[in-house]
């Protein structure tokens, strides 16, 4: 099993695949390696792709150390060296997408391009009250529970009527592939975590932030806003879908990502 040790007891884990530039894919919250399969076959044809999870996320250790932004960053600085990348092209997920924001901030002449998946500006409202949602029911009635709580928050209409027969599977995927402690310990990293478009304003790199309208944890104004943000951004939307956009859209997602890194 390809592991990074960082120190004992406390390994990460990474797969690489294909030739050509460095592509680092970056999990959503409670994703693993294993959720970007679909799109790393067709990416390999053109990119080294490189897919890690994250302290916390798959198998990967958790540490004993708190779960931040800087941490996180730091653990990719350590892959990428590593592996003997000296500069990659980073695309995020969700969770993973303000990872990779926050390595592109920290390390901005390791960086080519960035793409930013379900990731905006600000914290509304409704985003606070539905990851609040989320760590009461992972408190009150365990990780299966947080896992069917959050199917409306981040699948949309359409993939969600398509694949309802497939959502029990679903679940156990989620439950195979997490910890609550792991859990936990991401969503206190969010916590931490200072607003998106501080980090963006220290990024060189040309950015791409890709939205959908369905998506209630990400809003239009808040994906435009980040984007603004950056000194060379710009943003995409895709209609019709929620939140987890390179599953529910995996073609129109890496349409868009091909395009902008090639």
């Amino acid at each position: 099993m390809p592991t990074l040790t960082i120190e004992p007891g406390l390994s990460l884990y990474h797969e690489v695949r294909g030739q050509g530039p460095a592509l680092v894919l970056l999990n959503g919250m409670s994703q693993s390696t294993a959720n970007w399969m679909s799109q790393v076959r067709p990416l390999c044809e053109r990119f080294k792709v490189i897919t890690w999870d994250a302290r916390g996320q798959g198998r990967s250790d958790i540490g004993p150390a708190p779960l931040t932004l800087e941490r996180h960053a730091a653990d990719l600085t350590r892959l990428l060296d590593a592996l003997e990348v000296e500069r990659a092209h980073l695309c995020g997920f969700s969770y993973g997408a303000r990872v990779a924001l926050a390595f592109a901030a920290r390390s901005p002449d390791r960086v080519d391009r960035l793409v930013l998946t379900s990731l905006g500006s600000g914290q509304s409202s409704l985003r606070r009250l539905i990851v609040r949602s989320w760590r009461e029911v992972l408190d009150r009635g365990g990780l299966e529970a947080m896992a069917w709580a959050s199917l409306p928050h981040i699948l949309g209409e359409i993939f969600l009527a398509q694949y309802e027969r497939q959502i029990p599977a679903m679940i156990q995927a989620t439950l195979s592939r997490n910890t609550e402690a792991g859990i936990r310990a991401l969503l206190d990293g969010l916590d931490r975590a200072a607003p998106a478009e501080e980090d963006a304003a220290r990024v060189t790199a040309p950015a791409l932030v890709i939205s959908a309208d369905q998506d209630p944890l990400v809003s239009l104004a808040s994906a435009t806003g980040l984007a603004a943000a950056f000194a060379d951004g710009r943003h995409a939307l895709i209609e019709g879908y929620g939140h987890t956009l390179p599953v529910e859209a995996p073609a129109r997602w890496r349409a868009l990502v091909e395009g902008f890194l090639t």
